[in-house]
Order: structure tokens, then C-alpha cells, then sequence
């Protein structure tokens, strides 16, 4: 919601935040504050798991790469930054689809990557030289259809695996499950900011705040996923692990076995 501070709104898109309202700097506070989230799950992703492929070492950190742009494009809602925010994510999507079609399908020949090359190409010059309206639909274009893709490589996982392995069903469910919650609160936050922002509401929920942290929990347990059963798939015993409470899950090196 627009307000007069420090940057220049040249972004395509100024969320359901008031802006400026806790720091004549930071443009939307908890849109930015918020997206610290990402850095810290991706971070703890390439740490604690056992990545030995470049691919997941790289998904994890783009994670962490995607939560840094977003905190730059809410904290300023300029153009630039905006890009920052959102050509990781769709490099995300990419780097993820590797993998997943080794696991669905076996290892593929070069084309893979050179199509993998020249999607990334096409999508971060669409993303970066469109402007307005045009911008924000080639992004949620380019990366819903990534989405897609990613959905279904992984429920083909599912269903072949739920029953055998129980650590496929419950990391698929469930993040999932917590992705969906927030793409909800993200249509929501998008589509209804009036009703949410003083008409309706007393209070803004923050709901766009709210996407970042179950986007970024969600996504862990699919990277997560992705990469127990690429390490099953090359002969390595593994289970998954819940640290920190229980709440995180980390694939293991299952030795006993």
C-alpha cells in the first residue's frame, strides 16, 4: 500500500502492507523481516543435509539467495530488487528439476541441461526487461509452469513410494500441505487487501509475511524429498531425522543398514 518514504516505488507490484510505517528505510517491515526466514531454512538445508551434489548444495543456497533478494525488494519495492527476488526463485524451480528427472526417469543425455540453460535465459531476460503489469505476468507465468512441472515429477515419487516408504508420504504431505496454506495466504493478501487492511479487519494479518515463512517450509520439505530419493535411488541407505523439536527434517546416513 503506498506511502511516501526513502526508495522510489518502481516495482510492478506493492503488496497489502502499509508502507513506511515502522521505518522511514524499510518499505513494508514485516514483508522484509519476515523473508529472513528463507535465508536461515536454506542455510540450514545445505548444512545439515548430506549433499553430495552440487544441485542440492545449489537449491538450498538459492533458497537462502531467494530470502535475501526478497527482503531487498520489500524493504525498497524497486524494479531492481524486485529481479533479485524473483529470477532465484524461477533458478530454483530449474536447479530442482534435475534431479527430478534422474529420479523419474534415469540420468539424462546433455539436452537436459542445455534446455535447463536456456530456460533459465529466457526467463530471467523475460522477468528483468518487462516492466508493470507485463513483468508480474511473465514471472508468475514462467515460474507457475515450473511449479507444475515440480508438482508432478514429485507426485509421481509419491505414488510409487507412499506405500514402501513412509518418509516419501510424509515429506510430500505434508510440505505440500504447508506450500498450498501459503500460496492461500498469498491469493488472499493479493486479492482482498481491502478487506484486510481497515475495512474489514481491525488489523492487517500480514498474511504476504505470513507466504514467506510457509513457502519456505514447505519447499524445504520438498527439497528434502527430493533429495532422500535421489540418494535411495543411487544405493545409499539413508532415513529422515526430525531435529530442532522435531520440526526439521534431515536426511541421515543410515549406517545400520
Amino acid at each position: 500500500m503506498s506511502r511516501e518514504g526513502f526508495w522510489p516505488i518502481t516495482s510492478s507490484v506493492d503488496w497489502c502492507e502499509n508502507n513506511y510505517v515502522h521505518s522511514h528505510y524499510i518499505a513494508e517491515f514485516w514483508n522484509s523481516v519476515s523473508s529472513i526466514a528463507m535465508i536461515i531454512l536454506g542455510e540450514v538445508g545445505a548444512r545439515i543435509n548430506p549433499c553430495h551434489s552440487f544441485r542440492f548444495k545449489l537449491a538450498f543456497r538459492l533458497i537462502s539467495i531467494v530470502g535475501a533478494g526478497s527482503f531487498l525488494f520489500h524493504g525498497t519495492l524497486t524494479s531492481q530488487m524486485q529481479a533479485l527476488d524473483e529470477v532465484p526463485m524461477v533458478w530454483t524451480a530449474i536447479t530442482l528439476l534435475d534431479p527430478l528427472m534422474e529420479i523419474n526417469f534415469g540420468r539424462q543425455g546433455k539436452w537436459l541441461h542445455i534446455a535447463q540453460v536456456l530456460c533459465a535465459i529466457i526467463c530471467t531476460l523475460a522477468v528483468t526487461i518487462a516492466k508493470g503489469t507485463l513483468q508480474f505476468i511473465f514471472f508468475h507465468l514462467s515460474f507457475g509452469l515450473l511449479e507444475i512441472a515440480l508438482l508432478i515429477l514429485m507426485g509421481r515419487i509419491y505414488i510409487k513410494k507412499k506405500a514402501s516408504h513412509p518418509a516419501v508420504k510424509h515429506l510430500f504431505e505434508q510440505g505440500v500441505k504447508i506450500y498450498a496454506m501459503g500460496v492461500a495466504v498469498w491469493l488472499i493478501d493479493m486479492h482482498f487487501c481491502d478487506y484486510m487492511n481497515g475495512s474489514f479487519l481491525p488489523f492487517n494479518p500480514q498474511f504476504h509475511a505470513l507466504w514467506h515463512i510457509l513457502a519456505s517450509t514447505g519447499l524445504y520439505f520438498l527439497v528434502t524429498l527430493i533429495l532422500y530419493n535421489w540418494h535411495y535411488e543411487k544405493g545409499t541407505k539413508c532415513r529422515i531425522e526430525y531435529r530442532y523439536g522435531g520440526l526439521v527434517p534431515v536426511v541421515v546416513k543410515d549406517y545400520k543398514n
